[in-house]
């Protein structure tokens, strides 16, 4: 989910006729817009994790059992005495899987009736997947699936709603914008559980991002200064500590063990481990530039993914639109990067399109090959994932969750009148 960057045509105007748009990263780089009425248009970005051309640097980190090693990056960890812990699933192991071969494509249905859908999120089984459709009357409306079956989710506000993720047991998280003059609206944060929404305690204004099974929530607050989690749905929230002089942090997934990931000082990409250990993540060197800045979107199981290169570091403290539009020069000196946190293993994948996918327990990960199709990257052979209709220039599909056991993907695709479609795939 998350992907950042290059051009979207606009992020002012709802267009005529919806077009493919990465949802997820949109909402996250556009979540302090006050304007009323946003849309998201232009062209559609598209991962691709090509096993050729992958490169390995870092090495291992010398860890000690509670992850306090230092790493070769610019920050160590930092936490000598830690304040907190960050609740996960005792003893949780991922799943065993053998890869798919071939995956079919399912429409998912809209409530009401609605033309335009897409997905979010999902929880680990693919059971429960999260977006939001366009009812026929304008606006936004969250929306929950299970098995298929699509359920309004009425989140408060009279602007943008998301939910963003979803754990196994159906509880998801999100935010919705709230209207007022210029000073008083902005993103809250939300979650939806036994058919009830509630606003998250601690914070006026912010962003609830993911959700583990143990129910802790990852997010931030409006000011993009504090990096958030909420041990649980009615837990007041811990900051997380962050190096000396940062004035800029956002967290943006957590892992069944609650481990956090994101991005300190808008370049440095960043781990926090469920003792309260924290420290940055090491960076490759990417078109012969060593820390060249990076950023982390996603993990799952230890496995981390997310941007390196020189557009990253350009975009420090900057809005960066969440799109990849057509990569040009600067977008060829930007890699997509996966790091485990684990053991400090980073791999560039020098085949990719700058923008950064999503990845399961086993370390498969979505994303676009050279040729524009959506693909399920695993251990063994890319599988490409069929669309509603298949443009010239390949942006008409993008998928944006997958399963631990890599059998059900959820996303987006347009169909035959370029209109966005909600969609899973079924994989074996």
């Amino acid at each position: 989910m998350s992907s950042e960057l290059d051009l979207l045509r606009s992020l002012d105007d709802e267009p005529r006729t919806p077009s493919t748009v990465d949802i997820g990263r949109a909402i996250a780089a556009g979540r302090r817009r006050r304007v009323r009425g946003v849309g998201y248009a232009g062209a559609a970005a598209v991962t691709a994790l090509a096993v050729a051309g992958v490169s390995v640097v870092g090495g291992v980190f010398a860890q000690s059992p509670s992850h306090t090693a230092a790493s070769a990056a610019p920050h160590a960890s930092e936490a000598a005495a830690p304040a907190y812990t960050i609740p996960g699933t005792e003893g949780w192991r991922a799943p065993a899987a053998t890869p798919p071969t071939r995956c079919t494509l399912e429409r998912l249905p809209a409530p009401d009736g609605a033309p335009m859908a897409l997905v979010s999120g999902a929880d680990p089984t693919g059971r429960y997947v999260v977006g939001r459709s366009y009812p026929k009357g304008g606006g936004y409306q969250a929306v929950i699936w299970h098995d298929g079956e699509a359920r309004k989710v009425l989140l408060p506000g009279d602007q943008e709603e998301l939910l963003r993720d979803v754990n196994s047991t159906g509880t998801a998280v999100g935010w919705s914008y709230t209207g007022g003059d210029e000073a008083d609206s902005g993103p809250v944060p939300y979650v939806y559980r036994d058919g009830k929404v509630s606003k998250l305690p601690g914070v006026r204004r912010g962003s609830a991002y993911a959700i583990n099974d143990a129910g802790a929530i990852v997010g931030d607050d409006d000011s993009g200064s504090a990096a958030l989690v909420w041990p649980s749905a009615t837990a007041q929230p811990i900051r997380l500590p962050v190096p000396a002089g940062t004035s800029e942090v956002s967290a943006r997934d957590i892992d069944e063990d609650g481990t956090v990931v994101g991005t300190v000082g808008g370049e440095q990409a960043y781990v926090w481990f469920p003792d309260g250990t924290h420290r940055a993540l090491p960076t490759p060197r990417v078109d012969g530039v060593q820390n060249p800045g990076a950023r982390v979107f996603a993990i799952r199981n230890g496995w981390a993914t997310g941007l390196a290169g020189d557009v990253v570091r350009a975009g420090k403290g900057k809005k960066l639109p969440p799109a990849v539009g057509g990569m040009g020069p600067e977008l060829a000196r930007t890699q997509v990067v996966r790091w485990n946190v684990r053991t400090g293993e980073v791999r560039v994948f020098g085949e990719l399109q700058p923008h950064a996918g999503t990845v399961n327990a086993q370390g498969w990960q979505l994303g676009t090959d050279k040729r524009g199709r959506a693909v399920l990257v695993t251990d063994a052979a890319p599988v490409a994932l069929p669309g509603l209709t298949e443009r010239a220039d390949g942006l008409s599909t993008i998928a944006t969750t997958v399963s631990d056991d890599g059998r059900t993907i959820g996303g987006q695709s347009d169909d035959a009148s370029g209109t966005i479609q909600a969609v899973v795939w079924r994989c074996g």
